[in-house]
């Protein structure tokens, strides 16, 4: 091999070297072209798949807000128709225990009027036969005076011994019936006036 082809192989082969390193260097610059571009697309990508994600998340914090915001706003609805079941449960016992003791004195007030009209009929029933007796005796009386005045002066045969005592004890019964009968009518003004405070 002489001198000229050996340069000649050379030249050849260091051409064919340069040319090996050019491709090398275009096609890397491909590959970087390539790489970046797919870097560009890889982050486009991920900050559309983050945006998407960020938008996800905030409907759904939207979402919770709005679920929070309508349970407190039930909540509130329920706690002031909480306060009011409260307040109809203590008016109605209020007006409950104002029945019962309206119910109570009206009961007792029952008693007491059925315990003065049932007075006040056995006094009136006392009166009656008082004054039934004081009727009966007022003429009586004046008989036995009779037939005690004719035994006294002696003008009488059939008037006996004893007619003076039975007028004497006559007056005295007339007397105990007639203060009986004052006290009767006192009773009676009484239960009136018992019934008038009562309202009956």
């Amino acid at each position: 091999m002489t001198s000229s082809k050996w340069e000649s192989g050379y030249q050849a082969l260091e051409k064919k070297y340069i040319g090996l390193l050019e491709d090398k260097k275009t096609l890397v610059h491909k590959v970087e072209e390539r790489v970046a571009k797919v870097d560009d697309q890889v982050e486009k990508q991920l900050k559309q798949a983050i945006e998407q994600q960020k938008q996800t998340h905030q409907i759904e914090i939207e979402t919770l807000q709005q679920q929070i915001s309508e349970l407190e706003k039930l909540n509130l609805n329920l706690e002031s128709e909480l306060s009011e079941q409260k307040a109809l449960v203590v008016e109605t016992s209020e007006k409950n225990e104002s029945l019962n003791r309206q119910a109570d004195m009206q009961a007792s007030m029952f008693e007491r009027s059925r315990e003065i009209f049932q007075r006040e009929l056995k006094v009136k029933q006392q009166l009656e036969a008082l004054q039934k007796e004081k009727d009966d005796l007022q003429p009586r009386i004046e008989e036995l005076k009779k037939t005690c005045d004719a035994y006294l002066d002696g003008t009488s045969w059939e008037a006996t011994s004893d007619s003076c005592d039975r007028q004497d004890e006559a007056n005295s019964r007339l007397s105990q019936v007639n203060q009986m009968i004052r006290v009767h009518q006192m009773d009676l003004e009484q239960i009136q006036s018992l019934a008038d405070q009562l309202g009956l």
